[in-house]
C-alpha cells in the first residue's frame, strides 16, 4: 500500500512493521484488522501532517463508495488497541470537519527484510505468531507462515535459519499449524468492508424485523411492517418465490420454525395480550397456543415443549421476568425461574438432549455489563452459571449445525452495535465473528446446512422544530438521537451520532452553529441546562455504568456528580441549584446539588422521569400503583405524592413528563391504538387532551422552548432488512 512498505515504526510502547503487517506492543503482537492497520500506517507514515478524510477513504477504500462513518469506526478500533483518549489524545488526534493526524513522535528503527532485529527475533516471535488470534491471522493480506517469518527476522543467525529448516521440514508441524488457523479463521473479525461473513441482503424494505430460516435451509419466513402492522411472508429460495402466509393485522415479535420443518411459530401482539400462534407451513388459519409471553421463544428438538419468557408487575410494582416452559398444545404451564429487577432473562434455547434450557440473565440497566449466560434445569429450575465473561445484551440465540457450539446476537456495551458471537458448547469458549456496521436483531440458523438468516437494525431520526402554534408543520433540521434540551437563550442541546459516537453536541434553533461538546468513546445522553446557562447536567458511562455529570455550556470543565448505583433522566430545579435524577436499580428519586456532594433521597417509591415546575415548587414523574403506570406530582423536598392522574396508553421510548411553560399542565407522550401522541394533564384534573398526533414517524422526545414559542421534537425510526450468511460454521 505504501511507498515505504519496507519500513518498521516505532512510537512510544508500539512498533509497527509495514512489511509484515503486525503491530507489536511492549513486543507483543496485537490483533488489528485490515483497514484498521492500513489506516494506522497512512497516520504514522503522514505523521504531524493532517491526512484529510478524503484521502483516507480514497486509500482505504480505491473505487468504492462507502460512508464516511466507516473512517469513524475504524478510528474508534485504532484508540481501543492503542489505548488512546480522543479527548486527550497521545497518538491520534482530530481534526474537526477535516480529519485525523498522528501526533506522537515516531521512530524509524533499522531493519533487515522488513523485520526489526531487536524486537523480532528467535524463538520468542515464532511462539507468538503460533498463538496469534485468529483475527490477527487474517488482517494481513500477506499471510506468511510462521517459519517463514522467523527465518526472514533473524537470517544472519545460524541457528535460527537452521530451526527455521527443521520446522519447515518436521512434516508440516508448525506451518501446517499456522496454515490451517489461519485458512480455518480467516473469515473472524475482519473490518467494516464486510468481509467478515458472506452476507447477501435479502429484503431491501427497511420493513422486516424478525426472520426465521427452515431446517433444510430451503424457505425463509420474514415479517414485513406496514403501518404498524406486520405480516409474515415466506420465500422458497430456490425460486426466489415470495408469499404472505399471515395477513398483517398486528404487530410481530417472534418467529421461529418447528424443527420438523412442518410449522411456523410466531408471536402477534395484539390490542390487550401478545400471544404464541402456530401456522401451517403453507399458511391456514393460525392456532393460539398461549398469551401473555414476550417475543423470544425456544421449540425444544421433538417440538413437544415451548421455552418462553414472561414480564410482569407484582403488587408493590416491583418488575419480574419469568422463564416458563409450555406444551405445544398451551397446556402443562410451569414456572422454571423468576428474575426480579433490576436482573432480567433474555434468549431462551433449549439444550440439544431437552434437560436444560440456556438464556441470557443479569441486568443492563444504567448502561452496566452484567448480562451472562446461564443454563436452568428443566426438572427443577435450577440455575447454574455457563460462563464468567459479561455482556450489556444477549438478544438472539441459536445453535450451529451439529450443536457442539451457538452462535448469538449480542454486545458488550451500550455503545456498541450487537455482533455475533461463537460459543463452544460445553467448553464455553466465545469469540466474536462478525464487525459489522449495522446491529444484528434477530437471528435464525438452519439446522442441516451451513445457512444462517439474521435481520440488520438501522436507526433514522432527526430533530424537527418549528411555532409550538403550528405543531404539524415542523422541520427537519438535523441528524438526531435519544433525548434532548432548549437552553434559555433558545439553542437546542442533543445527541447526535455524528462523529461516529453518541455524543452531546449544540445549535441554534435553526441548525446553524453546530458544536460537538463531548468527545469521548462513551455514551454521553439526557442533557439538562440551568436555568442560568451556566451548566449542563448530563448522563454518561465513560466510567463504567451511567452516573450524572456536569460540564460548561461550551462543554468544558466536565465534573462527575454522581457515584455508585447508576444512575439516569437528570434535570435541574428552577433555582438552578438542585439536579434530580433515578437511580436505576429501583426507580426512586434523589437530588444533588449542582456543585456535587452528597445525594438526598427524595422518595421510597417508584417515581421516574422527573420533570421540576417552572415555579420551582413542585415535581412531575411517571409512577406505579400496581401494574397500572400514572403521573405523580410531588412537592420540592420529595415524600409523598400531592396528586396522581392515570397515565393513558403505552407510553413510547421518550415518555418523560415536560411541564408547560406557565406550570398549569403537564404533558407526556403515550401510545394510544397505533399512533404516537401527546397529551396535556391540566393539573385542575380536567381530562387529558390531545395536542399533537404522530401517525408515522416514532417520538424519542419532545420540548418546548422556554418561552413557549417553538416546539422541537426527535422522530424517525427503526429500518430492519434481512441478510443471508453462507458458511457460518466456517
Amino acid at each position: 500500500m505504501s511507498a515505504l512498505n519496507n519500513q518498521l515504526y516505532r512510537f512510544g510502547e508500539f512498533t509497527l512493521d509495514a512489511n509484515q503487517r503486525v503491530l507489536l506492543r511492549a513486543g507483543k503482537l496485537l490483533a488489528l484488522t485490515p483497514k484498521v492497520f492500513d489506516t494506522l500506517q497512512i497516520l504514522v507514515e503522514g505523521r504531524g501532517r493532517i491526512v484529510e478524510k478524503d484521502e483516507l477513504m480514497r486509500r482505504l477504500w480505491p473505487d468504492t463508495f462507502v460512508e464516511e462513518a466507516n473512517i469513524t469506526y475504524n478510528i474508534q478500533q485504532l484508540r481501543k488497541s492503542l489505548n488512546d483518549d480522543a479527548r486527550n489524545p497521545r497518538y491520534v488526534g482530530t481534526v474537526a470537519r477535516r480529519g485525523y493526524r498522528f501526533i506522537a513522535d515516531v521512530e524509524t528503527l533499522p531493519c533487515e527484510n522488513g523485520v526489526a532485529t531487536s524486537q523480532l527475533s528467535g524463538d520468542g516471535f515464532v511462539s507468538q505468531l503460533e498463538n496469534l488470534p485468529a483475527e490477527t491471522a487474517a488482517a494481513g493480506e500477506d499471510t506468511r507462515p510462521a517459519a517463514d517469518v522467523a527465518a526472514a527476522s533473524a537470517s544472519k543467525t545460524f541457528f535460527l535459519v537452521a530451526l527455521a529448516s527443521v520446522i519447515l521440514l518436521a512434516g508440516g508441524g508448525l506451518l501446517w499449524r499456522f496454515l490451517a488457523r489461519t485458512n480455518r479463521n480467516s473469515a473472524v473479525v475482519r473490518g467494516p468492508e464486510k468481509t467478515t461473513l458472506r452476507l447477501e441482503r435479502l429484503t431491501a424494505t427497511g420493513q422486516s424485523r424478525m426472520v426465521a430460516i427452515s431446517p433444510d435451509g430451503k424457505y425463509l419466513a420474514y415479517s414485513r411492517g406496514i403501518e404498524r402492522k406486520s405480516g409474515i411472508w415466506l420465500r422458497q429460495f430456490a425460486t426466489n418465490n415470495n408469499v404472505e402466509i399471515v395477513p398483517a393485522d398486528a404487530l410481530i415479535f417472534g418467529l421461529a420454525f418447528s424443527n420438523s420443518g412442518e410449522y411456523l411459530y410466531f408471536v402477534k401482539g395484539e390490542q390487550n395480550a401478545t400471544s404464541l400462534y402456530r401456522v401451517s407451513f403453507f399458511g391456514g388459519v393460525p392456532t393460539k397456543i398461549i398469551d401473555h409471553l414476550e417475543g423470544k421463544f425456544s421449540l425444544s428438538a421433538d417440538d413437544r415443549q415451548v421455552a418462553l419468557l414472561r414480564q410482569t408487575v407484582s403488587s408493590n410494582g416491583e418488575q419480574q421476568c419469568s422463564l416458563i416452559t409450555v406444551n405445544a398444545d398451551g397446556s402443562g404451564e410451569r414456572t422454571l425461574l423468576v428474575g426480579t429487577y433490576p436482573n432480567s432473562l433474555e434468549a431462551p434455547l433449549w439444550s440439544p438432549d431437552g434437560k436444560s434450557i440456556l438464556c441470557a440473565y443479569g441486568s443492563s440497566e444504567g448502561g452496566g455489563q452484567d448480562v451472562h449466560l446461564v443454563e436452568v434445569r428443566v426438572a427443577d429450575g435450577a440455575m447454574k452459571d455457563l460462563s464468567p465473561e459479561k455482556f450489556f445484551r444477549i438478544a438472539k440465540m441459536a445453535w450451529l449445525p451439529g450443536y457442539n457450539a451457538l452462535v448469538m446476537s449480542a454486545r458488550k456495551n451500550l455503545g456498541d452495535n450487537n455482533q455475533l458471537w461463537r460459543v463452544s458448547y460445553p467448553g464455553m469458549q466465545i469469540s466474536q465473528i462478525s464487525e459489522e456496521l449495522s446491529p444484528f436483531l434477530d437471528l435464525s440458523i438452519a439446522a442441516n446446512v451451513d445457512r444462517a438468516v439474521a435481520s440488520e437494525a438501522t436507526r433514522l431520526s432527526d430533530i424537527w422544530v418549528g411555532p409550538s402554534r403550528e405543531p404539524q408543520n415542523l422541520k427537519k433540521i438535523t441528524q438526531a438521537i435519544d433525548n434532548f434540551c432548549w437552553t434559555p437563550d433558545g439553542r437546542l442541546v442533543y445527541a447526535s451520532t455524528t462523529s461516529g459516537n453518541r455524543d452531546l453536541w449544540i445549535m441554534n434553533l435553526d441548525g446553524t452553529d453546530q458544536k460537538q461538546l463531548t468527545v469521548d468513546p462513551a455514551v454521553d445522553a439526557a442533557p439538562a441546562v440551568t436555568p442560568d446557562s451556566r451548566y449542563i447536567v448530563f448522563t454518561s458511562n465513560r466510567t463504567g455504568a451511567f452516573q450524572v455529570w456536569r460540564m460548561n455550556l461550551d462543554g468544558s470543565n466536565q465534573v462527575q456528580l454522581t457515584n455508585g448505583v447508576s444512575t439516569d433522566h437528570p434535570t435541574v430545579s428552577a433555582d438552578g441549584r438542585w439536579v434530580f435524577y433515578n437511580t436505576t436499580a429501583d426507580w426512586y428519586l434523589w437530588k444533588i446539588s449542582v456543585d456535587g456532594g452528597q445525594p438526598l433521597q427524595l422518595t421510597n417509591y417508584v417515581a421516574y422521569w422527573p420533570s421540576a415546575s417552572p415555579d420551582g415548587k413542585l415535581i412531575a414523574c411517571s409512577g406505579r400503583t400496581g401494574p397500572e403506570r400514572e403521573i405523580l406530582i410531588l412537592p420540592i423536598a420529595g415524600g409523598e405524592p400531592l396528586k396522581r392522574f392515570e397515565f393513558r396508553g403505552t407510553g413510547s421510548p421518550g415518555a418523560r413528563i415536560k411541564w408547560t411553560p406557565d406550570g398549569k399542565s403537564v404533558t407526556y407522550p403515550t401510545v394510544l391504538d397505533g399512533p404516537t401522541l401527546i397529551l396535556r394533564q391540566p393539573l385542575n384534573g380536567a381530562p387529558a387532551e390531545e395536542i399533537l398526533r404522530f401517525e408515522h414517524d416514532e417520538l424519542f422526545d419532545f420540548g418546548y422552548s422556554s418561552n413557549g414559542q417553538y416546539l422541537a421534537a426527535t422522530l424517525g425510526g427503526w429500518q430492519h432488512d434481512v441478510v443471508l450468511i453462507n458458511d457460518l460454521n466456517q
